[in-house]
């Protein structure tokens, strides 16, 4: 079994993290790999929702793996390249247009947390313990992983966890803003389902549309540019908008192309 696997299920797409000795810690191999799972995903047509989860409910991921940080600290060159396949990682799943749903169950740590907040939801298990642990390691979190984590929890609260690497509850990561939705453990994956299917059944357009808004709307932007304003036309102008008012109008299901 790869310690990092692609399933496509129909219209569901599983990124399933699988390293179980290590708590699903992320190999640098492992790392290099998400690009072009998610590459795979966002580009197969049926594919309409990707989920990113553990193989177990015991750990989504307990972080990168500590052994392979120490040994790229040994030089300027390895620790260079060790950040740039982190954040290339992260970058790929933020620049999928498909949803990307994070289903978290056990220990989210350090590179755990940056997957999910690199995710565009996140559900959780009641039973899921967190932490933003490099003042613990005396490492660093990057630019962009910081700047989710601020744009999520805010930054005094961000600050608090990334100031103390404390561990802390999936109820207090639910209050705080880190997750969008907790579920009793006995139903998670029930739960997570429901919603992936809920998902599966909306325009695609709508969604990598809003994906894209968002993200402009979390930058610099002060208003509309002409590239998001293209991005509504075409919505405007789109098959699904006319099949979704129809369905409104006719009191049925809509069905997406």
């Amino acid at each position: 079994m790869a310690d990092l696997s692609l399933r496509l299920e129909g219209a569901v797409a599983r990124v399933v993290i699988d390293r179980p000795g290590k708590r699903n810690a992320m190999s640098l191999a492992m790392w290099r790999e998400l690009p072009s799972l998610f590459a795979q995903a966002g580009q197969a047509k049926e594919v309409r929702v990707i989920v990113l989860q553990g193989a177990n409910v015991e750990a989504f991921s307990a972080g990168a793996d500590i052994g392979e940080l120490v040994a790229h600290a040994a030089s300027e060159q390895l620790a260079g390249a060790f950040m740039d396949t982190i954040e290339a990682a992260t970058v790929a799943m933020t620049s999928c247009p498909k949803p990307i749903v994070a289903a978290i169950s056990g220990d989210c740590m350090g590179g755990g947390v940056e997957l999910a907040m690199a995710c565009d939801v996140r559900l959780a298990s009641r039973a899921s313990r967190f932490a933003v642990p490099p003042a613990r390691l005396g490492a660093l979190y990057g630019f962009s992983s910081t700047r989710r984590l601020v744009n999520l929890v805010g930054p005094g609260r961000a600050k608090d966890l990334l100031f103390s690497g404390r561990q802390f509850d999936a109820e207090e990561a639910y209050a705080i803003g880190l997750l969008d939705q907790l579920h009793v453990a006995e139903a998670f994956d029930a739960a997570v389902e429901q919603y992936v299917a809920m998902l599966c059944q909306r325009a695609r357009s709508s969604q990598s549309g809003a994906k894209t808004m968002v993200a402009a709307a979390l930058g610099p932007l002060e208003s509309e540019d002409a590239t998001l304003r293209r991005l509504r036309l075409d919505n405007l102008l789109g098959e699904d908008l006319k099949e979704g008012a129809s369905a409104f109008l006719e009191k049925r299901p809509a069905s997406f192309r």
